[in-house]
């Protein structure tokens, strides 16, 4: 007999899941600074927004096909005798994320969505521009270095894993989660290269 109860809760519970979870199309932008291994700069501030379409599968579990594009920053100053340095390091990155999602509703439009899933990306630019003036004779002298040019030993393409959760209220969402890049970006053998960072953001379902 509890057995039955059990299963008939159980059912219930995925019922009312499933209602909740529905075909959705929705807008993100957040937060998500970079770290990589071995690579031209190390730790970088990092900005995305993009949109997601939200499919329903079975009941309450979902999957969503995303397209964001990604803005990394950083940069650096230092000074050595009478010349000062700076250096701005930039990366523009599309993403293609495709997360499996499963929602537990907590009633008056509240839902709690755990996912997790793979996240394509690739790096449209990445850049580094150095600059150096002497204090006194006031001369300067700029320099750019492609990230990826011909002589490039870095790799555009990055396969990487994202988990997170968020919590949704009638049309506004607030997202967290990790990604980790699972590929060497580094074509050479002397380093490996990998990437990895949190995520935060806030999503507007249309």
């Amino acid at each position: 007999m509890k057995r039955t109860i059990s299963i008939i809760a159980v059912a219930a519970f995925l019922l009312l899941a499933g209602k909740s979870q529905a075909q959705n199309l929705g807008i993100n932008l957040g937060y998500a600074p970079q770290t990589t291994t071995d690579f031209v700069v190390k730790d970088m501030n990092g900005f995305f927004a993009g949109v997601n379409y939200n499919h329903a599968l079975s009941g309450n579990i979902g999957l969503s096909f995303g397209l964001q594009g990604r803005y990394n920053i950083k940069k650096e100053e230092g000074t050595f005798l009478s010349v000062k340095g700076t250096s701005t390091h930039t990366q523009i990155l599309l993403d293609v994320p495709l997360l499996l999602n499963f929602a537990i509703p907590f009633g008056n439009n509240v839902r709690l969505a755990i996912f997790a899933g793979p996240m394509f990306s690739f790096a449209l630019r990445g850049n580094t521009h150095t600059k150096g003036t002497e204090s006194i004779t006031g001369l300067s002298a700029e320099n750019d270095f492609n990230w990826y040019g011909e002589k490039s030993n870095y790799n555009q393409f990055d396969l990487m894993g994202a988990a997170g959760a968020a919590l949704e209220f009638q049309q506004l969402r607030l997202f967290a989660g990790y990604r980790m890049g699972f590929l060497d970006l580094n074509k050479s053998d002397k380093a490996k290269a990998t990437t990895s960072g949190y995520f935060v953001g806030l999503g507007y379902i249309l």
